[in-house]
């Protein structure tokens, strides 16, 4: 009994090891490697402005160095990143009637995307809000858009450590 109660501990400090090292690190052993491309959508001026903002999507990926590196094909990717819809407009603040930034509005860009990887899916969106005329909305909001996927590569790091394991090193 005495050597029984002693493994019993031992075996579950362990598996707590084991379950520890499917959390995501700060910083990833290896750069996930990603796909970024648009879809095809039938609106000709949507596909338009995809084909505009995904150089600016790409950069941004590909500034999260310690967790990305840009793939040339969805065949050498860890993951994909389809943009979907690329929107801007303004708006009044409503909050504030009367004021410089009701007279002046609000600026947006939205993003949306949807990424795939480790048999995960999920759509994200990066925005951009901000007093009218604004700046670098775009660049903000590819930013956002970055920042989105590294939080689903943290939440989903078991799987797509899982991906990679089977798949061996350096292979999609």
């Amino acid at each position: 009994m005495g050597l029984g109660l002693i493994l019993a501990p031992v075996a579950l400090l362990g598996l707590a090891a084991a379950a520890g090292q499917d959390e995501a690190p700060r910083r990833p052993p290896e750069p996930f490697r990603v796909f970024v491309h648009t879809s095809d959508p039938g609106d000709n001026a949507l596909r338009a402005a995809l084909e505009e903002v995904l150089p600016m999507v790409r950069e941004r990926v590909e500034r999260r160095r310690h967790w990305f590196q840009l793939a040339d094909s969805a065949e050498d990717a860890d993951l994909t990143l389809r943009l979907v819809n690329y929107r801007t407009g303004q708006h009044g603040d409503p909050l504030a009637p009367g004021s410089y930034a009701d007279l002046m509005g609000r600026e947006f860009h939205f993003l949306d995307a949807i990424v795939l990887g480790g048999g995960e899916r999920s759509g994200l969106t990066g925005l951009d809000e901000r007093d009218f005329p604004g700046g670098p909305g775009l660049r903000n909001a590819a930013s956002h858009l970055a920042e989105e996927l590294e939080r689903f590569c943290k939440e989903n790091y078991a799987a797509l450590r899982r991906l990679r394991r089977e798949t061996g090193p350096g292979t999609p």
